[in-house]
């Protein structure tokens, strides 16, 4: 058993896919910053490590609070040590290396599930990569924080802010739990301080960690739903903890999703209801059970010590689970309405944001040839032996994906046709001001201007100041460049800085 512990600086904290989304997505992000390290079983950090940082992709424009948070400017990221593609391919080859080295191999990162785990994934797509290397088992610290305090709070000591917000972040729990914190912000930094916190976890309270460690296997987590009629399940809403008493109604149209209700709710009436009733009772009724997530989730038994189900009992929660429990009818009814959900949203989804890198699921579309030429693609050394490949992919977004890739890395390379292609369609990407689920060169001006008055308002130091015009410089510079219509390949490193600081 062993553990890769890793985490990444990025361009930014994401954004929402979509202006009607309720969450923001970091899918669009680069990883400018890759920290990993190998811990047995035990926690104990190996040998085996690693700390890269990449240059910022030309089709790709950050947003400035990333920078101001690691204190990195902008010309550093222009001329860091290796290309995106570079850092990627090491990425890549290390975790795949590190795998094979223990059969059982978890990666475990902080707040790894809903934000390093998805820039992974596109960022391992946009270079041509399998997108889903960490499966099939990953953890996160955050997560299981969450489960021990949930579980047992005297364990953990966390920071409670002045809205009663139960606050989990990475630097805070170390504080308080007297971890060491190197140097915040930090890739391999906050490595060292994720492992420090799984041992502490681990070492704390270890009947729970055993619990809630559980699901870091997906095999084992399937197993535990589909054997036990109910169990907890750990939650964060606004803020707090909320701990369900769920019984799994089936598997979803993914492998490992599960529909589950929660028992506070009496069943009957979905039991008693048609399709078009269902789908209006079961709103706050049903839960999703994501195992490949990392789900905190532990016995059923202990329900009663948390609000609503000590009121309920434990004589009708297991009368209701039992209704619940793989319920074919119910399950049928979940399938069609998961079904309609999904036409739905095909639907509404709006053109203007559908894009070839939109989803890292596509690399699963591209047929074997392709597959095999991506592969040969990655083998060669030379852009211009590369470019060759890439002219034989068949699969649309494919085809863009690799052009796009060498307009980034080599755009000498690309046909005086392909480079006007790529150039013209980040130009209508980046440059004109509508809402896409990346960050836009008019966005990100703006994010300036509200860094420039908040730090005027507080009276900050001169260096976040000087980052700040640094970056607005560079901002500009890319908004002439793509606006240009006989625009020219960029330079790279040091002669783009010079090119656009002088």
């Amino acid at each position: 058993m062993s553990y890769i512990f890793y985490d990444f600086e990025t361009t930014g904290k994401g954004k929402k896919a979509s202006p009607k989304a309720f969450n923001q997505s970091p899918n669009w992000e680069q990883i400018l910053q890759v920290g990993a390290i190998v811990a047995d079983g035990k926690f104990n950090q190996t040998n085996k490590s690693l700390d890269k940082r990449a240059r910022l992709r030309t089709s790709i424009i950050p947003q400035p609070g990333a920078f101001l948070i690691t204190q990195k400017t902008i010309k550093e990221a222009l001329i860091a040590e290796h290309s995106s593609y570079e850092l990627i391919s090491i990425i890549n080859q290390h975790f795949q290396e590190w795998k094979k080295d223990s059969p059982n191999t978890s990666f475990v990162g902080h707040n790894s599930v809903e934000f390093d785990e998805p820039v992974l994934e596109n960022n391992l797509f946009t270079n041509l990569f399998n997108p889903y290397i960490t499966r099939p088992n990953r953890g996160d610290t955050l997560n299981l924080a969450r489960g021990l305090y949930a579980i047992n709070p005297s364990k953990i000591n966390i920071h409670i802010n002045e809205k009663g917000s139960q606050i989990f972040r990475l630097e805070l729990l170390a504080e308080l739990n007297g971890l060491p914190v190197e140097m915040a912000h930090d890739a391999l930094s906050d490595v060292r301080t994720t492992i420090s916190l799984a041992k502490f976890l681990s070492e704390n309270d270890p009947d729970v960690w055993k619990e809630i460690s559980l699901t870091m296997n997906t095999e084992k987590g399937i197993e535990y739903i589909k054997k036990n009629s109910g169990f907890c399940y750990v939650n964060y809403f606004f803020g707090k903890i909320k701990v369900q008493a769920l019984s799994m109604v089936g598997e979803s149209l993914y492998n490992g999703w599960f529909h589950a209700i929660d028992l506070q709710h009496d069943p009957k009436t979905l039991l008693e209801s048609n399709n078009e009733e269902f789908k209006k009772l079961i709103k706050k009724k049903d839960r999703w059970v994501i195992v490949n997530k990392n789900p905190i989730i532990f016995s059923g038994k202990f329900a009663k010590n948390y609000e609503p189900y000590k009121e309920i009992g434990t004589d009708l929660l297991n009368q209701r689970a039992k209704m619940v429990f793989k319920n074919k009818s119910l399950a049928e009814r979940f399938k069609y309405m998961q079904i309609d959900r999904q036409l739905e949203k095909e639907e509404q989804a709006s053109q203007d944001n559908i894009f070839p890198e939109d989803k890292a699921n596509a690399y699963l579309e591209f047929p074997k040839q392709d597959k095999d030429n991506i592969n040969i693609f990655h083998s060669l050394k030379s852009w211009k032996e590369k470019y060759e490949v890439a002219l034989k992919l068949n699969h649309p977004k494919a085809s863009f994906i690799v052009k796009r890739l060498i307009f980034d890395e080599s755009p000498e390379t690309l046909t005086d046709d392909d480079f006007r292609l790529v150039h013209r369609e980040l130009h209508d990407r980046l440059v004109i001001n509508q809402h896409r689920p990346f960050t836009t060169i008019p966005e990100s001006m703006s994010y300036v201007d509200t860094e420039f008055s908040r730090i005027e308002d507080t009276g900050e130091n001169k260096e976040k100041i000087l980052m700040l015009k640094d970056f607005n410089k560079y901002l500009i510079f890319m908004e002439k460049y793509f606006s240009d219509k006989k625009a020219k390949p960029l330079k790279q490193g040091t002669e783009l800085v010079k090119q656009i600081f002088g």
